[in-house]
């Protein structure tokens, strides 16, 4: 069965009502993943062999189960209560904590109920797995909790203690080792507590330890310019980052006058002590989340950049209340992340590592944050959104993040061509300013150079010429002038629109 006829059977064939019972939730289960007569099944820590015996119906005389278990004297007990059934189907194999000691590529499908917590190795324990699948073999895990960890532990005590493990944690793990995610099943499961994933070995990879669902790379230094501040950010700079996100971290805490923290998300973290590793030369501190709360306490933040990790929020209600509670009444969030091809519940989003832009925007709306920009796309699968405090309209110009000069680093007609989708309007080298009349368009924009290194820029949507003067490798915007008049900034007086309440 490929991935599309499961994705297509979990929307078509939800079971008429849940199962009653371990036995009709194996049956269910293995009905809804197409495993049946004649397939190969491994119970990875099969304990009693509670669940190998109901396998052994599934997959008949002429299918395959084989009972794993990392303790010999279980081993043996499976070997003689098979033998005591007259279960000829049924292989009881001794195992260690790392190599479940399958047969490669032999195996339509290895469950996994209630043993992945107690895997103090799961890395190569997960790359063998693998290995043992045929390719498109499902991956089965049932365990607790839903949701973030709860039980920070070494995870070398695992192996002996009880800790439960959380499904975070698992698509995590199981995602970096080379699987596919495919669904959660719990409605296939007859508790309500556990959580039910199901992965697949990929088809077309070769090699287990990577990700089969790769995000699509990012030009680091071309999307940091996309983000990086119109004026030093004179408060904090937070970054959550992920993946090909970390690549933009150079430029921007170069750009973190105010000084640059990282949140580590519990969503991703599976230790306490567990941190992305930072890019060569940057050093600045961290902290994990705790419940969503990221312990800012009474620091004043300008700028939030939440670079290719917005998807994975499991506490996202949390996180964004904090960090509206420190954010400067002109501060700015920055989300970049993958779009999901459909939408998704919260859930499936942090699992597919993909998600909706409108479902961003309705989840940051609802936090209290307002839209401020449409960005251009970083990547062919990218999105980029950009946020606020208030609406654009009740903040004061003077305190405007999005207006930017009067000295702009570089040539005046690419600086605007790449910043125009976020910038408001401008200022001039003696105070005025110039306030685009569509800001966020893609506006026409027409630059020549006169008088030496001068140089004018007009800018169609708001039928304004911008006269800028070199001064080293920088420009300075010197005059503006819409249509025939100069254009001047006037100043709102507090208390009228614009001058506000916050």
């Amino acid at each position: 069965m490929t991935l599309e006829m499961v994705l297509i059977t979990s929307l078509l064939a939800a079971p008429a009502e849940k199962p009653k019972n371990l036995a009709g939730s194996v049956k269910a289960l293995c009905t809804h993943l197409g495993v049946g007569k004649g397939s190969r099944i491994a119970d990875v820590g099969a304990g009693r062999g509670e669940v190998s015996w109901l396998f052994a119906r599934v997959v008949g005389e002429e299918g395959k189960v084989y009972a794993e278990e990392i303790d010999k004297r279980k081993v043996d007990r499976l070997k003689k209560e098979a033998a005591k059934r007259k279960l000829k189907n049924v292989e009881a194999v001794l195992g260690t904590i790392e190599d479940p000691c399958l047969p490669e590529k032999r195996l339509d499908m290895i469950f996994l109920r209630r043993v992945y917590h107690h895997l103090g190795k799961p890395r190569p324990m997960l790359r063998h797995m693998w290995k043992a699948l045929k390719p498109g073999g499902f991956f089965v895990v049932v365990d607790q909790w839903r949701g973030t960890l709860r039980d920070w532990v070494p995870r070398e005590t695992r192996t002996k203690r009880h800790h439960w493990i959380a499904e975070t944690t698992v698509v995590r793990e199981a995602r970096e080792e080379g699987f596919e995610y495919v669904e959660c099943a719990e409605d296939f499961w007859h508790e309500k507590i556990p959580f039910v994933l199901v992965f697949r070995r990929p088809v077309d990879l070769k090699e287990p330890g990577r990700d089969p669902d790769p995000f699509l790379p990012l030009d680091g230094e071309k999307t940091a310019d996309l983000l990086l501040p119109f004026r030093p950010p004179d408060a904090l700079s937070v970054f959550i980052a992920l993946g090909e996100g970390r690549k933009l971290l150079p430029p921007l805490v170069r750009a973190a006058k105010g000084g640059a923290l990282e949140i580590v998300l519990e969503e991703w973290a599976t230790q306490k002590d567990e941190r992305p590793p930072l890019p060569f030369g940057l050093s600045f501190p961290s902290v994990l989340t705790e419940n969503g709360d990221p312990k800012l306490g009474k620091k004043r933040v300008s700028v939030v950049y939440f670079l290719d990790s917005y998807h994975i929020l499991f506490h996202g209600k949390a996180l964004l209340a904090a960090l509206r509670r420190s954010l400067a009444v002109n501060g700015i969030v920055y989300i970049l992340d993958r779009e999901a091809p459909k939408p998704l519940s919260r859930r499936e989003a942090s699992h597919r590592r993909a998600i909706r832009p409108e479902a961003v925007i309705k989840e940051m709306e609802e936090a209290g944050f307002s839209l401020w920009r449409r960005g251009p796309r970083p990547a062919p699968d990218r999105f980029l959104l950009c946020f606020g405090k208030v609406p654009s309209g009740e903040l004061w110009r003077e305190l405007d993040p999005l207006v930017a000069g009067p000295v702009i680093p570089e040539k005046p007609g690419p600086w605007l061509r790449r910043n125009l989708w976020r910038l408001r309007g401008l200022r001039t080298a003696d105070g005025r300013r110039v306030f685009f009349h569509e800001p966020g368009d893609k506006p026409g924009i027409e630059c020549k150079t006169f008088s030496g290194d001068d140089i004018e820029c007009k800018v169609s949507a708001g039928k304004v010429t911008l006269f800028f003067r070199k001064k080293g490798d920088a420009y300075t915007l010197r005059r503006s002038v819409t249509g025939k008049r100069e254009h001047a900034f006037r100043s709102v007086r507090p208390g009228a629109r614009g001058g506000g309440r916050f």
